[in-house]
């Protein structure tokens, strides 16, 4: 019997550290400090397609209503349209540079993006085009778009319209500048 005991006694340990452990485990998140992140976890880029475009566009913080998107080869053409709204030239910067930040830093494969905010009259359904942009990848530094976001109710800057590519119409000038 004696040669016996540690063998079983050991198998009781184990045992026993078996069950707590399944225990502890099964409380999930239940716990508040039992959250895990990784430090070093990089945001995962998105390879956009015809088959997830809406949803991932869908998800954007944007108030301004996505009229038409489109994606053509690393083109991706988006039209904004305001209706009756009436909108501060700070959010239309803000709903912009949110596009621009998706399309270039939380995609792989996008390469050029087109922006055209666009506004209807709805009692005769006509579409005036009040401004566009065409962004490229990599041609414009880091801090344009802080300046875009930070830019509020002014005008835009000739540096702005040169790096994102801005032509702004004569509507646009006479109810945003």
């Amino acid at each position: 019997m004696r040669r016996w005991t540690p063998i079983i006694a050991a198998f009781i340990v184990t045992l026993t550290t078996v069950f707590a452990m399944a225990v502890l485990t099964s409380h999930g998140n239940t716990w508040s400090g039992s959250k895990a992140y990784s430090a070093f976890a990089d945001k995962k880029l998105v390879d956009l397609t015809e088959n997830n475009l809406v949803d991932e566009l869908s998800r954007l913080p944007i108030s301004v209503r996505l009229a038409k998107v489109n994606l053509n080869q690393s083109i991706l053409s988006v039209d904004l349209k305001i209706g009756d709204e009436s909108y501060q030239p700070s959010v239309l910067y803000l709903n912009m540079a949110e596009l621009i930040r998706f399309s270039f830093e939380r995609t792989s494969n996008v390469s050029q993006l087109l922006i055209r905010l666009v506004a209807e009259d709805k009692w005769v359904g006509t579409k005036y085009l009040l401004l566009a942009s065409d962004v490229r990848r990599g041609e414009w530094p880091p801090s344009a778009l802080d300046d875009l976001e930070n830019l509020g109710n002014h005008a835009l800057t000739d540096e702005l319209k040169h790096y994102f590519r801005f032509t702004v119409t004569s509507l646009w000038r006479n109810r945003f500048e």
